[in-house]
């Protein structure tokens, strides 16, 4: 089990795309057979959240939130609840989505942006640059990952220690290989409220220098081995090996 099906983290990806602007009624014409299939009864079971000349995002009962714009399409998890009423008492917030492992729930909007890609009206050259596997946590300092921990340590070095509010987001380069390069976003950040639960957000991207065909194959590779990578370099973060005092500054000395 990874760290993030431990701490509940949530799971959005996202492909950056050569840009094309379709009218937001093409774009929601194109999408469809996807809306057709929210219905429950005789209501819709999504709400349209934005509408602009080329953007559309749409948010659906069981927590699947849709963003499309010129350059990228996007899916993410986010837990829906709404009040329902009680004979003889005070409503009840009912929850509609349903909450998955981060390893469950990551091929579920894997398979939800792909087919949203594939239904997009685009000329036939347009090609995919980018696919970004993210998780998003919230969690109590004492539940940290170890490795995680230490990076705040480290970063705090110069005052003692982190104890106040902050605010930290690096992007650095992973791995690269014959195409492509992989980087990733880490954010860290904790309010002043100490009620409040600290989040980390790790956005994980494989970035293509040519380009790759828009095609349910290509995309199937691009999705199955950016994910692995994504999980592997999470798990490697949560371990801590790579924030350990001895390794950061053997690192930066070689």
């Amino acid at each position: 089990m990874s760290w993030c099906d431990k701490l509940a983290s949530t799971a959005s990806v996202g492909f950056g795309l050569d840009f094309h602007f379709a009218p937001s009624e093409a774009l929601l014409t194109a999408i469809s057979p996807i809306l057709d299939r929210e219905v429950e009864g005789d209501k819709p079971t999504f709400a349209v959240e934005q509408q602009e000349p080329f953007n559309v995002v749409f948010n659906t009962f069981s927590g699947f939130k849709y963003g499309i714009e010129p350059s990228k399409a996007h899916v993410s998890f986010n837990h829906r609840m709404r009040p329902k009423a009680i004979s003889g008492g005070p409503p009840i917030m009912e929850m509609l989505s349903r909450p998955l492992p981060y390893s469950d729930l990551l091929p579920v909007v894997s398979r939800k942006l792909t087919e949203i890609v594939l239904l997009l009206p685009s000329p036939k050259d347009r090609k995919v640059t980018r696919y970004g596997v993210v998780s998003t946590t919230p969690v109590d300092a004492e539940e940290l990952p170890p490795g995680i921990a230490r990076l705040i340590d480290y970063i705090g070095k110069p005052w003692g220690s982190l104890t106040d509010a902050f605010s930290i987001q690096i992007t650095a380069e992973v791995s690269k290989g014959s195409g492509w390069r992989d980087r990733c976003v880490h954010t860290l950040l904790r309010t002043e409220n100490p009620n409040d639960l600290m989040t980390i957000m790790f956005d994980f991207q494989r970035q293509y220098s040519n380009g790759r065909t828009i095609a349910e194959d290509s995309i199937e590779e691009i999705t199955t081995t950016t994910e692995k990578a994504a999980l592997r370099y999470f798990e490697e973060l949560a371990e801590g090996n790579r924030f350990d005092e001895i390794n950061v500054s053997g690192s930066v000395e070689s």
